[in-house]
């Protein structure tokens, strides 16, 4: 099945970048128009060219899905830090977002995979937040043999009852004329954490019951009686193979 999809989509991508092309032919051929008439053709072209766009984007994603487990590297230490400098190269964060990382690691696994990993739940979490700034916060415990990562964002939150379908690929809780996400960045992560030992999972934000109702207007959710608090964020957690690094020595004035 995967094969067949990597097939598919190389083919499909080869039929969407003539969408690229044939607008400007259009605008060639036509020539001069009223003004009227050329605002109206200009936004028509313009919107095939996006929509081409954000399918070719879509296709892309979903091959690079197909091929996790493929074409990894081979399994090694990585520092955290390397790693996350490696998913921003991959997905960069815009200068609105912001990203606190606290305590230090180095994680067991392909590198490439590893990236690619962090970088789709990064995107993430910038792509569906809602605000001017967008604050994300990594922090790591001991988990058994397996280090458990939490990241936090300060966005809209997801609903209860989708904390599960989000992994779904091609799964979006936005209109995607609102998004330019894809729906396969928590696809792409379950996939990787899965092939290297690991979970993943949405859990409610930090402070917040498991069953605690969301304020109106917040992910497009409604709430009947009174809201007592106004949770925001959605918190990934996640295990993966590593080891935390050793605190600094102690030091004796």
């Amino acid at each position: 099945m995967e094969e067949f999809i990597y097939i598919i989509t190389h083919d499909l991508r080869a039929s969407f970048r003539a969408f690229h092309t044939i607008p400007e032919w259009i605008r060639e051929d036509i020539g001069p128009l009223p003004p009227e008439r050329e605002a109206i053709v200009a936004e028509h072209l313009d919107l095939l060219t996006t929509q081409a766009a954000r399918a070719d984007r879509m296709l892309l994603e979903l091959r690079d899905f197909s091929r996790i487990g493929r074409l990894a590297d081979p399994i090694g230490p990585h520092p955290l830090e390397e790693v996350l400098d490696r998913a921003c190269q991959i997905s960069p964060l815009p200068d609105r977002a912001s990203l606190q990382v606290t305590g230090g690691a180095t994680l067991s696994g392909p590198g490439n995979e590893l990236a690619m990993f962090f970088a789709a739940l990064l995107s993430n979490a910038v792509k569906h937040h809602d605000r001017e700034q967008v604050r994300i916060r990594l922090s790591l415990a001991r988990d058994g043999p397996l280090l458990r990562l939490t990241l936090d964002d300060d966005g809209p939150g997801i609903p209860a009852r989708f904390r599960e379908a989000v992994f779904a690929p091609l799964r979006t809780l936005r209109p995607r004329d609102q998004c330019e996400g894809s729906g396969m960045g928590l696809a792409t992560a379950r996939k990787i954490v899965t092939r290297l030992g690991g979970e993943i999972h949405i859990e409610p934000p930090e402070g917040v019951p498991p069953d605690a109702p969301r304020p109106a207007g917040t992910s497009g959710e409604s709430v009947e009686g009174p809201v007592t608090a106004s949770p925001r964020g959605t918190r990934v957690v996640f295990t993966l193979p590593g080891q935390m690094d050793d605190p600094p020595p102690l030091r004796l004035n």
